[in-house]
């Protein structure tokens, strides 16, 4: 008898056990499916919905969703989103509403946002894993150091070589010099801020200035031609007033044989990607004011006799997009590759990768400057491939931590295209510049310089520095 009492005491007990574990299971499924629901609902509203498993646990809870609550208008422990921020800039981001003072969400609900990534998100992020094999042959560059001004560090931020002068540009930090082919310096100019992009254009040495390096919402970079003496460039600006401008571009886009302007300006909470006529600042047309206008060029995608604009945007609507012109300056938008909010879009070109004639995409991503700077297995150098209808699919991908920007060139004049990536957001800094040899079928190895450990590497160039009809990096 007490047998049997203690076998249905202890099979009303595993019953009860296994009931709560079912009851358990239920409500914690309902509650993700709840938490996805909602996160689509208000996360999807700033950027492309982001999935657990992009981030790992710890960096979602301490660094990413106390920066997605203060935007819905909540405040999680001491996280200040303001802290940080110049005075002077507290009314006017404050005015643009990105952290509203009150909640636009019930505290339930963000509740249940938390739990769905805090229980579905890995506790560490994978490892990048290669396929691409790594040639044990030496690389076909030879580094050489070019040594300028007096800091001990210096801070790069522009090159950019002109291959009818020969001449080699280098911004460094305010400073922006000018080197021939056997490195004498042959200008030297001091300019207001940070020199982001330059180009040798029918009317002359033009140059483009960040203004605010760090994330800001000042507009204080600038358009201007470089004069070819040492010191103070004339303030002659063209176009000023710019949020963080890192690239400009020129074509006609209106049809009327004139040059004309796209500045893509990366900004901050907000930016601008905008053309005009004739270099003209009171003749601007505003195609986005999206923050993160990393880089424009001015091609006739769809080949019907009008330069359209494709542009990368970087931050929060991370995409590819492809401004069409329709005639009379009237463009319309599409998108070409959509991508996560942490994917950190750093670069792009357009080039013909598989000889179809159409152009591809070569991009990289790796900018990690956000709420999430973690090694991700994501960054990387990637290729679309054009199917002749303008319709892009991921051909190609070679994982590089921290990847800023990739250049393709036939480098070993066999008829394909190589390419070059460097890392700037990387910690492994023996793989912070990678040489990607084409066999001629898309199949790639990978070549590393040790050399390059010396540094972190955020911009870079190419052309025939020495005249030996072959590529330099520099």
């Amino acid at each position: 008898m007490k047998q049997s009492l203690l076998l249905i005491f202890l099979s009303l007990l595993l019953w009860q056990c296994q009931n709560k574990h079912n009851t358990t299971e239920t409500q914690t499924g309902t509650g993700v499916l709840e938490g996805e629901t909602l996160a689509k609902q208000y996360c999807a509203s700033c950027h492309l919905f982001p999935t657990p498993d992009q981030l790992d646990k710890a960096t979602w809870t301490s660094q990413t969703l106390p920066n997605m609550a203060a935007r819905l208008g909540l405040r999680v422990g001491n996280y200040d989103p303001f802290e940080g921020v110049e005075a002077v800039e507290l009314p006017e981001l404050k005015a643009m509403k990105v952290y509203p003072e009150l909640p636009l969400i019930k505290e339930d609900e963000w509740q249940k946002i938390v739990a769905y990534y805090q229980q579905l998100a890995p506790e560490k992020l994978p490892a990048q894993k290669r396929n691409t094999p790594i040639g044990n042959e030496a690389s076909p560059f030879l580094p050489e150091q070019i040594k300028f001004g007096k800091k001990e560090v210096p801070q790069v931020t522009l090159l950019e070589f002109d291959p009818e002068e020969k001449t080699l540009f280098i911004g460094d930090n305010i400073q922006l010099y000018a080197f021939d082919q056997g490195l004498k310096t042959v200008g030297s100019w001091q300019l207001t801020s940070p020199s982001s992009d330059i180009a040798i254009t029918p009317d002359g040495i033009m140059v483009l200035s960040i203004g605010e390096f760090n994330p800001s919402e000042k507009k204080e970079g600038v358009f201007f031609p470089l004069t070819l003496t040492n010191g103070q460039p004339a303030e002659n600006y063209v176009v000023t007033d710019l949020q963080r401008p890192v690239h400009f571009t020129i074509g006609d886009l209106n049809e009327d044989d004139q040059d004309d302007l796209v500045i893509s300006s990366f900004g901050n909470h907000q930016g601008q990607l905008a053309w005009y006529d004739r270099y003209d600042q009171n003749k601007v047309s505003v195609l986005s004011s999206l923050p993160g206008a990393r880089k424009a060029e001015i091609v006739d995608l769809n080949r019907d006799g009008k330069n359209d604009i494709v542009a990368l945007f970087a931050q929060a609507w991370e995409k590819l997009v492809v401004y069409y012109n329709k005639g009379d300056s009237q463009f319309e938008e599409t998108t070409l590759i959509s991508l996560p909010s942490v994917h950190g879009s750093s670069y792009f070109e357009l080039i013909d990768f598989n000889q179809d004639g159409h152009p591809d995409i070569l991009m990289t991503n790796g900018d990690n400057w956000d709420y999430s700077n973690v090694p991700k297995p994501y960054h990387g150098v990637r290729i679309y491939l054009n199917d002749g209808k303008n319709q892009f699919s991921e051909s190609y991908f070679f994982p590089l931590y921290g990847c800023n920007e990739a250049r393709a060139i036939d480098f070993d004049q066999d008829g394909d295209l190589d390419i070059a990536a460097i890392a700037f957001y990387s910690d492994e800094l023996t793989q912070g510049f990678v040489y990607l040899e084409n066999d001629g079928e898309m199949n790639f190895k990978a070549h590393f310089v040790n050399e390059t450990a010396c540094g972190k590497w955020l911009t870079m160039d190419v052309g025939d520095f020495n005249n030996d009809g072959y590529q330099d990096i520099f």
